[in-house]
């Protein structure tokens, strides 16, 4: 696949976040966009024509654990390549200080590892956050804040959890939380607090009414983990992050009840609240899930019933969630073919912009909506933007060209991650990514597998 500096796309329907649609031109040059307009370029250019097609800012995936099953650095190879197919640009990777030495020591013994792998192996570009588990940790925030990693998660649920410590994922409790809550406040414009939100007691409290867990169905596990145990834990979180005048971000809200306690604490909060879901959240219903096969959709936390589906639907054209993750996490299915004892979270970064793209036409919900919630606002709470998350002159030539008329179903066999299966098999969607373009680079075109590894990590100041 050639790639090649100076770039004019030419009669595509613009998708920007600030403007709207627009009909118009797009020109390239050393790796930035350096035009919007009719006439533009010349012999020097090469054309691509976009007539007919969507032209959006790249996606930006919020919420994405490579490593977390595998090697780190084969996930950085497939997962990354998986992304450009599905139209992705960036992502940010959730860092778990577990999944890469066996004890919990500082991050300052893995960051030159990590950088150096995402430099050399990733086909997109890559920003981080931190997962927050020990004083340590705490004591060395503003560091890592200065070093280019300004976002730091927290899990509230998992306490006690051996599976979830396999997987690197620390439950603390609340002292610590807020002490990490307080560092952050101090450690620069851009840097935010990211909270996984669930009540680990209250879970454990309707684990204990199931008797027999391995003959127990995919409906009572996520039964099992109510909504209101992500409710409550909004709201602490939130009262939290008040109190220590720090912003923060909600991972993948999943109920209709955590809505109501964001737009609470939202009106008594002095510092942002920001509010993200995930692709299965809007796709599936607990009760599909429950007819898949084992523990195919088993992830934390679960699928929740139809009425959450839509409401987190119309939350996003009100313009309340602000983002749009995945959650992504490659293994295979043989990984989670028990709901109880298999494994949480399944690929999905392939998948979000045909899935996103194919419910918001089902809803008549605005596409400039979707790139606003899919690559501007996760640019600016990250500290990614104006350099990415738009199509505007100066910014990265980060772009995805969709036809918006091509319907498909989802196959696990044409999708580019190392996981053997998808959740969303035979979906049919009607958004289908026909090119992407990484800081002027054609990376991906009409099904044509990278050749280039031309990711980069991104530090942000």
């Amino acid at each position: 696949m050639m790639n090649n500096k100076k770039w004019l796309i030419k009669g595509g329907h613009i998708v920007s976040p600030e403007w709207g649609i627009i009909e118009t031109d797009v020109t390239i040059e050393n790796g930035v966009i350096t035009a919007l307009g009719s006439h533009l370029g010349d012999n020097s250019y090469t054309v691509y024509d976009a007539s007919g097609k969507y032209v959006f800012p790249g996606f930006i995936d919020p919420h994405v654990h490579l490593g977390n099953y595998n090697v780190f650095e084969d996930d950085c190879k497939s997962e990354t390549i998986s992304a450009a197919m599905g139209g992705v640009t960036t992502v940010i990777e959730y860092l778990k200080i577990l999944r890469h030495v066996s004890e919990q020591v500082s991050y300052n013994r893995i960051f030159s590892d990590v950088f150096h792998s995402i430099d050399e192996l990733s086909s997109i570009d890559v920003a981080f956050h931190c997962v927050i588990s020990t004083a340590e940790h705490i004591s060395e925030i503003n560091d890592y804040a200065r070093q280019g990693v300004s976002s730091f998660k927290f899990y509230l649920g998992y306490k006690g959890s051996e599976a979830a410590l396999k997987r690197g994922a620390v439950g603390i409790n609340d002292g610590l939380i807020y002490g990490g809550l307080s560092e952050i406040s101090k450690a620069g414009r851009h840097a935010i607090a990211c909270v996984h939100a669930e009540n680990e007691e209250i879970i454990k409290y309707f684990e204990e009414k199931i008797d027999d867990k391995r003959n127990a169905s995919f409906l009572e596990w996520a039964n099992s983990r109510p909504n209101f145990s992500e409710a409550e834990s909004i709201q602490r979180a939130c009262y939290l992050a008040n109190n220590a005048s720090c912003p923060i971000y909600l991972c993948h809200v999943s109920a209709k009840e955590s809505l109501d306690e964001i737009r609470k604490m939202k009106g008594t909060s002095l510092r942002p609240i920001f509010t993200e879901t995930c692709a299965h959240y809007l796709t599936f219903s607990k009760d599909e899930g429950n007819q898949l096969q084992g523990g195919t959709v088993k992830v934390i936390p679960p699928l929740r019933e139809k009425e959450s589906v839509e409401a987190l639907w119309k939350a996003i054209d009100m313009g309340e969630i602000d983002t749009i993750g995945t959650d992504h996490i490659a293994l295979l299915k043989c990984k989670k073919e028990h709901p109880w004892d298999g494994d949480p979270g399944f690929p999905g970064v392939e998948t979000l912009l045909p899935l996103v793209l194919t419910g918001a036409k089902r809803r008549n919900i605005s596409y400039d909506k979707i790139a606003k919630t899919c690559a501007h606002n996760v640019a600016q709470i990250f500290g990614l933007y104006p350099k990415k998350g738009t199509i505007r002159p100066g910014s990265d030539a980060d772009i995805v060209l969709v036809d918006m008329n091509k319907p498909y179903r989802i196959k696990a066999e044409q999708l580019h991650s190392m996981s053997d299966f998808t959740p969303y098999e035979d979906i049919e969607v009607c958004a289908k990514v026909e090119a992407t373009w990484l800081r002027g680079n054609l990376i991906y075109e009409s099904n044509n597998v990278l050749e280039e590894r031309l990711g980069q990590k991104i530090l942000r100041s």
